[in-house]
C-alpha cells in the first residue's frame, strides 16, 4: 500500500530514526522517503543517537522502543528538552508501558504499515 503522501510532506523535515533492526530500519527510509524526506539520519544504539541529536537539530524523530537491551527512554528525554516532536514504535504491547510517562507522543505497534507511520508523524507534527 502506497504511503498516503496527501496527508503528510517531509521533504523539508531533518528525521532522526533510531532503530536497531536494519531491515526495520529500511523499511521506515522507505516509507519516509516515499513521503518526500530527504535528509534522513539514522542510529542504532543510544549513544549513537543522543550524539546525533547534540551534533545537529531534527524536525521529529521515530524512536524503536527497545534497543536491544536498552531502552530509547533517555533518547526520548533529550527530544523533548529539545522541544523535537517523536514517535514511538513498539513491538510488544509490555514495552508501551516506558511510553506512558511520554503523555500524548504517539506509539506504533510493530508490525506496522506506511498509513500507521505517517499519521503517528503528522499527529507528532501538530501537537
Amino acid at each position: 500500500m502506497p504511503p498516503a503522501t496527501d496527508d503528510i510532506s517531509l521533504s523539508t523535515k531533518r528525521i532522526l530514526v533510531v532503530e536497531d533492526e536494519f531491515l526495520i530500519l529500511l523499511d521506515i527510509r522507505h516509507i519516509l522517503e516515499s513521503a518526500g524526506a530527504t535528509s534522513i539520519v539514522t542510529a542504532s544504539h543510544v549513544a549513537d543517537a543522543l550524539s546525533a541529536i547534540d551534533a545537529a537539530s531534527f524536525d521529529v524523530a521515530v524512536l524503536d522502543l527497545r534497543l536491544d537491551k536498552d531502552s530509547s527512554v533517555p533518547i526520548a528525554e533529550r527530544l523533548l528538552a529539545k522541544r523535537v516532536p517523536f514517535v514511538f514504535l513498539t513491538g510488544a504491547p509490555t514495552e508501551a508501558s516506558e511510553a506512558r510517562q511520554f503523555s500524548g507522543v504517539p506509539v506504533v505497534g510493530k508490525p506496522f504499515d506506511s498509513a500507521a507511520l505517517l499519521t503517528a508523524l503528522s499527529r507528532a507534527l501538530h501537537r
